[in-house]
């Protein structure tokens, strides 16, 4: 008895320790990511990724400053009124690292028109705040295209 009180304690302690850390994740990266992609500001966009932020799309490699100056190019001219969400499929931590995956869901304002894929981000803490360290994302799943039929019973969230 005594030990299965005990292992109900420690897995109580390691649930509430690693929803902590995913409330912080979420404060450090996943709202300043939200705000800085709907508003277009590369460079609030920037601050959340480490220098060496590796970002890797299909057939494309960028690192650290390559990816950051696109992004400043890139940002400056993207439409706005779009909103961006994210669902999680897992949320792993070891320290101060962690690895995220999930889907992403862009509506556009104007016209409701969706956009949707699938991420791998890496994440470590970096005196003392959450940084993207590598993000990738695809818009397909072994060769099959994802689309918003394909995700539409995962639950989105918008970070405020």
């Amino acid at each position: 008895m005594k030990f299965s009180v005990s292992i109900f304690v420690i897995t109580c302690s390691l649930t509430v320790f690693s929803q902590n850390i995913q409330s912080e994740i979420d404060e450090q990266v996943w709202i300043p990511f939200t705000k800085a992609w709907e508003s277009n500001d590369g460079e609030a966009y920037n601050a959340i990724h480490s220098d060496d932020v590796w970002r890797i799309n299909p057939g494309r490699l960028l690192i650290g400053d390559e990816y950051k100056n696109r992004n400043l190019e890139k940002m400056h001219g993207l439409p706005k009124n779009q909103i961006i969400e994210f669902t999680f499929e897992t949320r792993t931590v070891n320290g101060e690292n962690a690895y995220e995956v999930g889907y992403y869901r862009i509506t556009r304002n104007q016209d409701g028109q969706q956009f949707v894929g699938r991420f791998h981000v890496a994440l470590r803490k970096i005196d003392g705040q959450w940084k993207i360290t590598q993000d990738w994302d695809t818009g397909e799943i072994n060769g099959v295209k994802i689309t918003p039929e394909s995700v539409k019973n995962r639950d989105f969230t918008h970070f405020e």
